[in-house]
């Protein structure tokens, strides 16, 4: 049977959303995480082709969100980057004899099960393939499914969307690209937050965005 888990890297609540310091008080921005990952998990919860969740952090209050949703914590000493959490967490899938892993960023406000079940199906049938779903910019990734763990390192750095699709073509690993708009819709910049405002949804990352920016 296929066992698939889910990567979610998180950030000290304090080093998030940096870019959105213009819009949000440094308090906001960390209530803002917290909100980010609990919808991350929640929405998460849904989806059928998930076997378990994985969150990487050094931040405890992420340690004790991920507690309260019964999903498994993988604390990092230190904070070292996306790359670094997500080397960590493959170390815990590969001794855990996973066939795939779906690495989510926290800040996907739209965030469907429906899309990362439909995600996971498309590698269904493979024996190893990437598959990606960008964002909206076309520069970072939202979603990244690597049948095996081990198909790719990943590089969540600049321009992760080509990066990660020119490492599978080096390895020869099939590329399969999945497009979703409310897995594109991420949270990073003020445009970002005006988008999302417009959008419906549930959630309570949306119901904060809308209800601060009503107030600017």
């Amino acid at each position: 049977m296929r066992k698939t888990f889910a990567i979610v890297p998180v950030k000290k609540f304090e080093n998030a959303k940096l870019r959105l310091s213009l819009m949000l008080s440094a308090d906001d921005r960390i209530h803002l995480s917290a909100l980010m990952l609990d919808d991350t998990l929640s929405a998460l919860a849904g989806a059928k082709s998930i076997d378990e969740v994985v969150v990487v952090s050094s931040d405890r209050r992420a340690a004790e969100i991920a507690t309260r949703h019964d999903r498994k914590f993988l604390r990092e000493d230190k904070e070292s980057g996306v790359n670094s959490a997500i080397a960590l967490a493959d170390r815990y899938c590969t001794g855990q004899s996973v066939d795939a892993t779906v690495v989510i960023p926290q800040d996907l406000p739209l965030l469907d099960a429906l899309d990362v079940d439909k995600a996971c199906d498309m590698a269904e049938n493979e024996h190893s393939c990437i598959v990606i779903c960008p964002s909206l910019r076309y520069d970072g990734t939202n979603l990244l499914l690597r049948k095996p763990p081990s198909a790719i390192k990943t590089y969540y750095d600049s321009d992760s969307y080509e990066t990660h699709i020119k490492a599978a073509g080096k390895m020869g690993i099939p590329v399969k690209l999945f497009f979703s708009k409310k897995l594109m819709s991420d949270l990073d910049t003020p445009e970002d937050a005006r988008q999302l405002t417009k959008e419906a949804g549930v959630g309570k990352t949306l119901e904060f965005i809308k209800a601060r920016l009503g107030k600017l």
